[in-house]
């Protein structure tokens, strides 16, 4: 039954698409609006009612859409296109920076996998934050994301910004190309070939109707909106062989969208355990001695086991106190806790043993939010589960306007203020001395990179 009802779905689906390449936009709208369960159905609903120029239309069809994928890049990007041409400059400003939160570490996050013949890129977004800025009067901050577009831009983005600030009035946001909708993709259709098959293979051996092992997404950054500092690089093939046989059944990776595309390419992975984490970087739970409490700083890139590929830091951790709390405390009201850089979770997640030793006197139940001050960056936590590893996600990377990057001189990666230029003085907080000896080679290569704190 289910299998037909994707089979209607799919030829509805594919009715609408022809009305709307025929210039049937309103035959279009009355076949989408009866298979509408989707998000994108609803972002495909609210391009048309955008081209027809009805943008509270577009504007309510995005909402839908993104109430039903919260990690929607591509929703957050164009409604706020929608809201701009509105003049609605704090709403779209709004939409615009979910859109650049949405985009993780990635600069480009190509659609076309998911059947939308798009790549939507960093560039664009911030392209368009800066010009709603400049509408709305708000020449200052304009000027901040501006400077961050300049450090790399493609020629279009260039030619667009050098158009703009001749006359602003000029300046037009990147959006999708008119006639760009989602279409059935590509394993949505291999999904339903396997399942026609499997119903007419039901009286066939075991051993000819074995279910294939599934394949494991590309997670190269860049590549999808699937990628995740979280996941160790699988690039080659002899890669997702040893990542394979380091799953574990015990936690799925945090999506960047509620498609049920990308589900059916899901990974269950590990989540570290502190104990874990403690054998390759040094224990945590102690008291602060020669730490810094700042950003920037560099962590380390985990060379080998389970967590091989993951990047962590030892960072100093306190209370929020609120209003007036000071950003350099006596080392008694502060702990050092590990962690590890999770791109691919909006959620950041704090060991309740860290809350223990800091004299926490709230709920420690695990998921419990909690206000922190991690490195001295203001952030709201997630009390983890028992064991677990401490994990920094996406509400500690926008509470501090924080990026990072490798850097080749001190082999480590580096955590920055995004809206500043690369710092060229970054202190560690992982220092070669304070790694287990069974790192080896890879403490003695840090030892000799170590700029003094």
């Amino acid at each position: 039954m289910a299998v037909e009802q994707l089979k209607a779905e799919i030829l509805a689906w594919q009715d609408a698409l022809a009305a709307h390449d025929a210039g049937d936009f309103r035959g279009a709208l009355r076949l989408f609006e009866p298979i509408a369960d989707t998000a994108k159905i609803f972002v495909n609903l609210a391009l048309i009612h955008d081209r027809l120029g009805e943008k509270a239309l577009a504007i309510e069809n995005f909402t839908r859409a993104i109430e039903m994928d919260k990690y929607l890049a591509i929703g957050y990007f164009q409604r706020g296109v929608s809201y701009f041409d509105g003049g609605q400059y704090e709403q779209a400003l709004q939409d615009f920076s979910d859109a650049q939160v949405m985009m993780r570490t990635n600069v480009e996050i190509n659609y076309d996998i998911l059947g939308l013949n798009y790549k939507l890129k960093l560039p664009e977004i911030l392209f368009n934050k800066w010009l709603t800025l400049l509408r709305a009067g708000k020449k200052q901050e304009g000027a901040v994301v501006l400077q961050i577009i300049m450090e790399s831009s493609p020629p279009e983005v260039e030619a667009a910004i050098s158009k703009t600030q001749k006359n602003v009035i000029h300046g037009v946001p990147f959006s999708l190309p008119v006639g760009t909708l989602y279409r059935p993709s590509a394993n949505r259709m291999q999904l339903l070939n396997a399942a026609g098959q499997s119903k007419d293979s039901m009286h066939e051996t075991p051993a000819q109707t074995a279910r294939p092992r599934r394949r494991l997404p590309s997670l190269c950054a860049a590549s999808s909106d699937t990628s995740s500092t979280y996941l160790p690089s699988i690039s080659s093939l002899k890669g997702r062989r040893k990542y394979r046989s380091s799953i574990s059944s015990t936690f799925k990776t945090s999506p960047i969208s509620d498609d049920p595309d990308l589900d059916l390419m899901s990974t269950v992975v590990h989540v570290p355990k502190r104990t874990e984490l403690n054998r390759v970087i040094g224990l945590d739970m102690t008291k602060p001695m020669n730490e810094i409490h700042d950003i920037p700083c560099a962590g380390v890139r985990i060379s080998h086991g389970s967590l091989s590929g993951l990047m962590a830091w030892r960072f100093v951790v306190r209370l929020d106190h609120g209003r007036g709390s000071s950003s350099s405390l006596p080392s008694s009201s502060s702990i050092i806790t590990n962690f590890i850089l999770d791109t691919g979770s909006k959620n950041s997640y704090i060991p309740s043993e860290t809350l223990v030793a800091l004299g926490y006197r709230g709920n420690l139940t695990p998921g419990t939010e909690v206000t922190l001050r991690i490195q001295s960056v203001k952030t709201k936590c997630i009390v983890a589960q028992p064991e677990d590893a401490g994990r920094v996600g996406l509400s500690f990377m926008t509470a501090g306007s924080l990026t990072y990057y490798f850097d080749a001189g001190l082999v480590a990666p580096v955590l920055y203020d995004g809206s500043q230029e690369r710092p060229e003085h970054v202190p560690r907080t992982i220092r070669a001395e304070d790694l287990p000896s069974r790192f080896g080679w890879l403490a003695r290569i840090l030892s000799l990179f170590t700029r003094s704190g």
